[in-house]
């Protein structure tokens, strides 16, 4: 573990990121590879600064978003976005990004696992994941 640095006025700035395909993909990717563990050390300082704004996008875009994209890709996504919400600067709580994907899993009648729940449990102290404040 590694204790870095947060300059807040970046994080803002960043709230005005393109959830576009390439940006996306990218994020699946370091679940799809097993690469979570070390994701602290994988991505750049730079990458977390910029793309710690990705936990305050509003919900409907997170949904606009995924909508196209295939279920498992979104398991991936809920997947990082689990994790890197334990570095400096990506909590989110109930703003959670988890929150809309877990949504649209649900509303193709794919709801998350027994396991996949225990995972997450496991993996975030965040207590609104999956389903939101209820």
């Amino acid at each position: 573990m590694s204790i870095g640095s947060w300059d807040p006025s970046l994080g803002s700035e960043a709230a005005d990121l393109a959830l576009d395909d390439a940006l996306l993909a990218r994020l699946a990717a370091y679940s799809a590879n097993e690469q979570l563990e070390a994701l602290g050390d994988l991505l750049s300082a730079g990458d977390k600064q910029q793309l710690a704004g990705l936990m305050q996008i509003d919900h409907a875009q997170w949904r606009a978003a995924v909508e196209p994209l295939d279920s498992a890709v979104i398991g991936h996504l809920i997947r990082f976005l689990a994790v890197a919400e334990n570095l400096p600067g990506w909590e989110a709580g109930a703003a959670s990004p988890v929150i809309p994907l877990a949504k649209v899993l649900r509303e193709r009648g794919e709801r998350l696992d027994r396991a996949q729940l225990l995972w997450l449990r496991e993996v975030s102290e965040n207590r609104f994941l999956p389903y939101g404040p209820l």
